[in-house]
C-alpha cells in the first residue's frame, strides 16, 4: 500500500511538468491498466491512478472549452469570497449552482459532484455579502490570460482555485439573503477593529479577510516575506490547536481525576473542534482546508496508532490532500507547507526531543543518600530542571527556525521568481513572535469578546454597550503587533528589499536546493560511498556558481559590427496592445509599453517581470510608436524604472507631459546603431493633420542577416505613402500594422514587405475581433507564417549569423497542460 501511495504522490506532484492530460476516451484503458498493476506493480498503479484522477477532475471542471468569444449567459450562484474592490468596481468569486436537469449523463454527474467557480467583476454593484445567492446575467469567457516569462501565471492560479471562467456582471437579482453566523460576527466586529492602528491585520488574523490591507502594507509584507503570517495557514491552525490543547490539559489536571491517557485524547478532540471553528471563522479558504485536513489526519493516525513513522504520516497526509484536491500541486501553498514539514523532519531527530538529564551530580548523590530533600534543595532542583528544559527547547526551536528561514526562502525564490533577502532574518524573529504572542493573544481576545457577546444576547442587552469593553479586550492584541509594524516600516529603508531572479538563477537555485537536501541525507550514506556522494553534491552546486561567473560582460563583451553578436527580439503578450523588447545580454530596447487602466498597467504586470527574468538590467532606449493607450499606457512606469533610458517618440503637444521625466529625448528619424543591430527610422511624409495611428514610429531592424519591420498602428494612407517613396520596407519578419485591422495591411503593402513571418499583437478573444479573418487570409496567400500573441503567448526570436529561430511560450517555452488556451461556452454550430 505504501508504494501505491508514494507513486500517486510523486506522479501528482510532477503534474506541473506534464505536457497534456489524458483524454476522456483513454481513461477506461488507463483504469484497466491500473487494476492489472495493482498487485505486482503498486508503484506504477499509483502513478496511473494519479493521471486518471487529475484528468477526470479536469474534464469535469472544464467541459465547455470551445468558443473563443465571450458569451452572455444566465446562471445561479452563491458568493463565496470578495477578492478586491475600489470606488467603482468589485471583484468576487461565486460557486455555480447546477441546474436540476441536464441533457448529458456525464455533464449532470460532473456538475452535481464537482464545485465550479467563476471570477466576476461588477461595476457599481449592490451590497454583496458572502453567502448570498444571486441570479446573474453576465458576459463570461474562459480563464485564458497573458503568458510571458517571469510574469504571474493567472491561468495556473485559476485552475488551482477551481475557477473555470471569468466575466463581467450585466444584471443580477438577489434570490437569497441569509447571512451566515460568520458574516454576522464580521459585521459587528469589523467596525470595532477598524478603530485600532493595526485593525487590518487583526481582521485578517481572525476572519482570513485581507481586503482591509492597504497597498502599502501589501508591499511591506512582500518585501519582508511576511505575507504568510497574515494568511490563515497551517501555522495559525497549529498554534490554535496547541493553545486550546494546553488550556484544556491544564484545566483537566485540577478538574478531573481519571487516567491521564483519556484526558489527553479528550483534550485533543476538543482542541480539534476549536480549530475547526477557527477554520470556519476564516472562511474555509483552500489553504485552510488543506491545513485542516493534514491536522485531522495526523490526529487520526495518533489515535489508531498506525503509521508511527513520521515519514509515513507525511506521505499519507500528502496522499489525502492530493486526493481531495489534485490541483493543489499547482499552488505554492502545498509546496511551502509540505516543504516546511520535510525540513522539520530532516532537522530534528526523534531522540533529540527527549530532555537529557543535566542535573548537578551533587544533587543526584544527595537525592540518593538523603531520603528526603530539604525545601531549598527541592527549589534548586526544580529551577535547574526548568532551566535545562527551556534551554533544550530553545535549542530545538533554533535548529528548526534557521533551516526553515533559509530553505523556505530559497524555495519561495524558485516558486515566485524572487527573494526578499531580509525575509530570512525577519522570519526568524517574527514567526516565533506570532506563534507565541500575537496569534494566542488575538484568539484569546476574540474568544473573550465572543463570550461577552453571547452573554449580552442571552440577557437581552444591547450589544452597543460592548464597544468600550471590546476596545479594552483587543488593546493587548493590537499592542502585540507594534514590533511587527515597526519592522515592516523599517523594511522600506533597508537596501535590497527584493531580488528578482533570472531564469538561469532559478534553475541553479533548484539544483542548489537539491544539493542541500542530499547533504542532509549524507549521514545515511555508507562511508565507502561518501566521496562519490560528495562529488554529486558538488556537481549540483556548479550551475549557480557558474552562472555568477559568466554573466558579466567582462567575459562576453558585445561586438560592435553588424551580424557578429547574437540578439533576441521578444513580442510580449500584453493582451490587446503591443510591447516588443530587443535584448542583447543585459541590455535592451523597449518598443511600445502596453496599456494601462487606472492603477493597473501591463508594464508593471508583464514587461518588468519579463525584463527581470531575462536578466535585462539596462534599458538603453524606450521607443513609443504613438500616443494610444494600448501602445503608450505603461510609459510612465518604465521611465520611472529606467530613468537613464533615452526616449524616442513623436508625440503631439498634448502628450508632451509624458517626456518630462525622461533623461534624453529624440524624434523617430535617422538611424541608430545599437550593439550590433541597426535601427532605421522611416520618416513620415504625411501631413501633421493625419490621424494618430498614421503618425506611428516605423522602425526597420537589420543585423546583417535578418530584417524586422515594426509598424505600430499605421493604416492604409501611411502604407501607400511608404510605397510612393519606394521606402525600403522589405522584411523577413513583420509586426502586422494595427493588430490586423481592416484599415491596414493592403495587398500592395503585404506584397512589398513579403514577410516570412507575420506577427499579430492582438489579445485572445479581444473586443475588436483582431486580427480580422480576411486580413489573415491575405498573409496566408502571401505564404507568410502567422502568429498571434493572444494565442501563443510571448513570441521570442533568436537571431544569429545563420538566421533566426522562433519560439513561443505556450508551444515551446512552457508547453504545459495548464498553459493551453481555455475557452468557455457551447460549441458553435456550423452555418
Amino acid at each position: 500500500m505504501n508504494r501505491f501511495i508514494y507513486g500517486f504522490c510523486a506522479c501528482s506532484l510532477s503534474a506541473m511538468l506534464w505536457p497534456s492530460l489524458a483524454p476522456i476516451w483513454c481513461l477506461p484503458i488507463l483504469f484497466l491498466a491500473m487494476l492489472l498493476c495493482l498487485r505486482k506493480g503498486p508503484l506504477m498503479a499509483g502513478c496511473l491512478f494519479a493521471v486518471i484522477w487529475l484528468s477526470l477532475l479536469f474534464h469535469c471542471l472544464y467541459m465547455h472549452q470551445y468558443v473563443e468569444k465571450s458569451q452572455q449567459i444566465e446562471f445561479k450562484a452563491q458568493i463565496v469570497s470578495l477578492v478586491s474592490q475600489n470606488r467603482d468596481w468589485i471583484s468576487f468569486d461565486v460557486r455555480v449552482i447546477a441546474k436540476p436537469h441536464q441533457d448529458a449523463f456525464f455533464e449532470t454527474l460532473a456538475l452535481n459532484n464537482v464545485q465550479r467557480y467563476y471570477r466576476l467583476t461588477w461595476q457599481k454593484p449592490d451590497k454583496i455579502v458572502v453567502g448570498q445567492i444571486w441570479q446573474f446575467n453576465a458576459k463570461v469567457k474562459g480563464i485564458s490570460s497573458i503568458q510571458n516569462q517571469g510574469g504571474f501565471n493567472q491561468q495556473k492560479y485559476f485552475i488551482s482555485q477551481h475557477i473555470v471562467a471569468k466575466g463581467r456582471v450585466k444584471q443580477a437579482e438577489l434570490l437569497s439573503h441569509s447571512s451566515s453566523m460568520r458574516q454576522q460576527i464580521m459585521e459587528i466586529l469589523s467596525p470595532l477593529l477598524g478603530q485600532f492602528s493595526h485593525g487590518d491585520i487583526l481582521h485578517a488574523l481572525i476572519f482570513g479577510d485581507k481586503s482591509a490591507l492597504t497597498s502599502q502594507r501589501w508591499q511591506q509584507l512582500q518585501q519582508t516575506g511576511a505575507g504568510h503570517l497574515v494568511a490563515i495557514s497551517g501555522l495559525h491552525l497549529s498554534v490554535v490547536f496547541g493553545l486550546f490543547y494546553g488550556i484544556l490539559i491544564g484545566i483537566s489536571r485540577y478538574a478531573f481525576s481519571w487516567q491521564h491517557l483519556g484526558k489527553i485524547q479528550l483534550a485533543m478532540v476538543f482542541a480539534a473542534v476549536f480549530t475547526l471553528g477557527y477554520g470556519y471563522l476564516s472562511g474555509f479558504a483552500i489553504a485552510t482546508q488543506r491545513a485542516l485536513l493534514m491536522l485531522f489526519l495526523l490526529l487520526i493516525f495518533s489515535f489508531i496508532k498506525q503509521f508511527s513513522h513520521h515519514w509515513d504520516r507525511l506521505a499519507y497526509a500528502l496522499f489525502f490532500v492530493l486526493l481531495v484536491d489534485p490541483f493543489a500541486s499547482l499552488g505554492a501553498g502545498l509546496w511551502l507547507s509540505f516543504g516546511a514539514l520535510v525540513i522539520i523532519l530532516l532537522s530534528v531527530k526523534p531522540d533529540s526531543i527527549d530532555q537529557p538529564s543535566n542535573l548537578d551530580p551533587v544533587l543526584v548523590n544527595r537525592s540518593i543518600d538523603v531520603p528526603e530533600l530539604t525545601l531549598t534543595d527541592r527549589c534548586i532542583e526544580k529551577v535547574m530542571l526548568l532551566k535545562d528544559n527551556i534551554l533544550h527547547g530553545l535549542g530545538i526551536l533554533w535548529s528548526i527556525q534557521w533551516r526553515l528561514a533559509l530553505l523556505l526562502g530559497i524555495l519561495q525564490g524558485i516558486l515566485f521568481g524572487g527573494i526578499a533577502p531580509h525575509s530570512i532574518w525577519l522570519n526568524m524573529l517574527l514567526v516565533p513572535w506570532f506563534s507565541l504572542v500575537v496569534i494566542p493573544l488575538t484568539l484569546l481576545s476574540f474568544c473573550i469578546w465572543l463570550l461577552a457577546l453571547w452573554i449580552l444576547w442571552v440577557l437581552g442587552i444591547d450589544i452597543a454597550s460592548l464597544q468600550s469593553f471590546s476596545l479594552m479586550i483587543f488593546q493587548w492584541a493590537n499592542l502585540s503587533l507594534e514590533p511587527f509594524a515597526w519592522l515592516l516600516q523599517l523594511s522600506d529603508d533597508l537596501p535590497l528589499n527584493q531580488l528578482v531572479l533570472t531564469e538561469k538563477e532559478l534553475a541553479g537555485g533548484m539544483f542548489f536546493v537539491l544539493a542541500l537536501m542530499l547533504l542532509v541525507l549524507r549521514r545515511y550514506v555508507p562511508s565507502q560511498r561518501k566521496w562519490s556522494y560528495s562529488v554529486v553534491v558538488a556537481v549540483l552546486m556548479l550551475p549557480i556558481i557558474m552562472n555568477k561567473l559568466v554573466t558579466h560582460e567582462i567575459v562576453f563583451s558585445p561586438a560592435s559590427s553588424l551580424g557578429e553578436t547574437p540578439w533576441q527580439l521578444h513580442a510580449i503578450d500584453v493582451a490587446q496592445g503591443m510591447a516588443v523588447v530587443l535584448q542583447q545580454g543585459q541590455h535592451g530596447i523597449i518598443y511600445d509599453t502596453g496599456a494601462a487602466y487606472g492603477e493597473f498597467s501591463y508594464a508593471q504586470r508583464a514587461i518588468l517581470p519579463f525584463l527581470a527574468s531575462k536578466g535585462i538590467r539596462y534599458v538603453d532606449y524606450i521607443v513609443v510608436s504613438h500616443d494610444d493607450n494600448d501602445h503608450a499606457g505603461g510609459l510612465n512606469v518604465l521611465v520611472d524604472q529606467f530613468p537613464q533610458a533615452a526616449l524616442i517618440a513623436d508625440f503631439s503637444a498634448s502628450a508632451s507631459a509624458l517626456t518630462e521625466s525622461s533623461h534624453s529625448v529624440r524624434t523617430c528619424d535617422g538611424e541608430l546603431l545599437w550593439r550590433g543591430v541597426q535601427l532605421s527610422f522611416i520618416p513620415n511624409i504625411l501631413s501633421a493633420n493625419s490621424n494618430d495611428n498614421n503618425r506611428s514610429c516605423v522602425v526597420k531592424l537589420f543585423d546583417g542577416q535578418s530584417t524586422v519591420l515594426l509598424t505600430g498602428d499605421i493604416e492604409a494612407p501611411r502604407e501607400q505613402a511608404l510605397l510612393a517613396v519606394n521606402a525600403d520596407i522589405q522584411a523577413d519578419i513583420l509586426f502586422v500594422p494595427h493588430h490586423g485591422s481592416r484599415t491596414s495591411s493592403t495587398p500592395a503593402f503585404i506584397d512589398s514587405v513579403n514577410p516570412q513571418l507575420a506577427i499579430f499583437t492582438a489579445g485572445f478573444s479581444n473586443q475588436y475581433g483582431f486580427p480580422k479573418p480576411d486580413i489573415m487570409a491575405r498573409y496566408q496567400q502571401q505564404g507568410s507564417k502567422m502568429l498571434q500573441t493572444g494565442h501563443v503567448g510571448q513570441i521570442s526570436i533568436n537571431f544569429t549569423t545563420e538566421g533566426y529561430k522562433v519560439t513561443t511560450y505556450r508551444q515551446q517555452i512552457a508547453p504545459f497542460w495548464y498553459n493551453r488556451l481555455f475557452r468557455f461556452g457551447e460549441s458553435l454550430k456550423a452555418e
